[in-house]
């Protein structure tokens, strides 16, 4: 079963001793203790010691379950879907992950232990008020996690709401699967299942183009290191890839990876399987010396963020099926994160 800790945090641990930590604060994964080839244990990703940090913090969305939507909604507007809404920005004229008010990371949620067949952890619930943020409809949302013997996480979003209103959540780890945050994950060989990336401005809202990752610095189709090659140019801090890939074929049912992430110093490998049609990779380009877990100075490169998402609507992009969630409908979002190595 979960084990409270001395703060807020609530620890599980599986039968080979792998751990994940999380708080109800924004509903974080805030530490994740996989083996190493060696079978020695250490931090995954990266994190503070104790709720207070990730106050202060909150703006680096560090390990948070993010929504109502994910992302930048250009000029803090959001058009689709049959909606036309005003939304409160956070990132110059834009909104990013629904702005200062509206965004379910920085609340505490409800937290309830939970075990089932694929794991043990918790589930925590909240509800966001009609207008939070400019968002219409009361928002019921749920967030569990669950760690398995196999050492698998699962990470299971689900939302209903009131009134029509956009939904796409995702968590916001930054991973490093050699030291969590005390070395660069820049040396990792990055794998994506995706042969177009999101077309970006250098405020990186959405262009309307989809931009072929052959011979750039985009392109991860075949495993490779992050630092031998990035996108050049693209208005982010260096490592500046902060960029949403369109994966080829979600994943959840065939149980198939969409990308994956490895450590050749530690033989730690991480895929992704996903229910959700988009990648968005993020290198921690505004990591700012910031302080955090066992001494690490989290800086520019320090962790990498994965997160499985839906693009929000744009008048730029009408071939894209809306985020908005109709009145009764139930949004789902599954994705597991499977730990092994070599």
């Amino acid at each position: 079963m979960p084990r409270q800790t001395d703060s807020s945090f609530v620890t599980v641990t599986n039968a080979q001793g792998a751990s994940m930590t999380l708080a109800p604060f924004g509903a974080r994964l805030v530490d994740v203790r996989m083996p190493d080839r060696d079978g020695h244990l250490d931090n995954c990703v990266l994190g503070f010691d104790d709720e207070a940090d990730y106050v202060l913090h909150v703006d680096t969305y560090m390990g948070a379950t993010i929504g109502r939507v994910a992302g930048r909604s250009a000029n803090a507007r959001f058009v689709g879907g049959g909606l036309s809404l005003t939304l409160e920005p956070n990132d110059s004229s834009h909104t990013l992950h629904s702005g200062p008010h509206g965004s379910l990371d920085r609340v505490t949620w409800s937290a309830e232990p939970v075990t089932e067949s694929r794991g043990t952890g918790v589930c925590f619930s909240t509800v966001s008020p009609d207008g939070a943020g400019g968002y219409p409809g009361n928002l019921r949302a749920a967030a569990t996690y669950l760690l398995n013997d196999d050492n698998e996480i699962t990470c299971e979003l689900r939302a209903s709401a009131d009134r029509a209103t956009p939904v796409a959540m995702t968590q916001h780890a930054y991973w490093n699967l050699s030291s969590g945050g005390r070395e660069s994950v820049l040396d990792h060989e990055l794998w994506v299942a995706s042969d177009q990336v999101f077309g970006m401005t250098a405020d990186l809202v959405a262009t309307g183009e989809m931009w072929d990752v052959t011979d750039t610095g985009f392109d991860f189709r075949l495993a490779r290191t992050m630092r031998d090659r990035l996108p050049e140019e693209t208005g982010v801090p260096w490592p500046g890839l902060d960029h949403t890939y369109e994966l080829r074929a979600s994943s959840e049912g065939k149980r198939q990876p969409v990308a994956s992430l490895y450590s050749s110093s530690t033989g730690r490998r991480m895929d992704i399987i996903t229910t959700e049609p988009a990648l968005q990779v993020y290198l921690g380009c505004h990591l700012t010396n910031i302080s955090g877990r066992d001494g690490a100075t989290y800086v520019p490169g320090a962790g990498v963020c994965l997160e499985t998402v839906r693009f929000p609507d744009s008048p730029l992009l009408p071939q894209l099926p809306t985020i908005v969630l109709a009145s009764g409908d139930e949004y789902e979002h599954h994705t597991t994160y499977r730990f092994t190595t070599k």
